[in-house]
């Protein structure tokens, strides 16, 4: 059987957000933030070893491997096709206007940006709504 090679793309989106870098590091640092937008079920092992969940069967194990309080989380795919692939949160203040971007990055196959893309509006759309911003 012939096996065949996807290659990979780094999204990078970047959502304005009503919120102080606090309480939105809330949302992307721990279980029960994630699991009020981000998945519908998250575990955590150890305080590193997250596994996450969706109702359609979905799963995705992660290590924490880097948390740096109200500024991002970086996730390492256990099960990444390419062992540089990670999931991060950052939280973004600009210097003179204070306003507040969350920045995800996510690797997705090639020419499937624009359905990811689609998949992360609607998850920051119920954090939006979760968080009043």
């Amino acid at each position: 059987m012939a096996s065949t090679s996807t290659s990979r793309t780094k999204l990078e989106l970047e959502y304005a957000l009503r919120s102080s870098p606090n309480i939105l590091y809330q949302y992307i640092s721990n279980p029960s933030g994630l699991q009020n937008w981000f998945a519908d079920h998250v575990g955590v092992k150890n305080g590193e070893n997250y596994k996450f969940k969706w109702d359609d069967g979905t799963e995705m194990d992660a290590l924490l491997v880097k948390a740096v309080t109200s500024k991002y989380v970086r996730f390492k795919i256990v099960d990444a096709v390419d062992t540089d692939e990670f999931l991060e949160f950052r939280i973004q203040q600009d210097a003179i206007t204070l306003d507040i971007d969350l920045i995800i990055t996510e690797f997705v196959n090639s020419g499937d940006e624009e359905s990811a893309a689609s998949i992360w509006d609607a998850a920051v759309d119920s954090l939006r709504f979760t968080i009043g911003a």
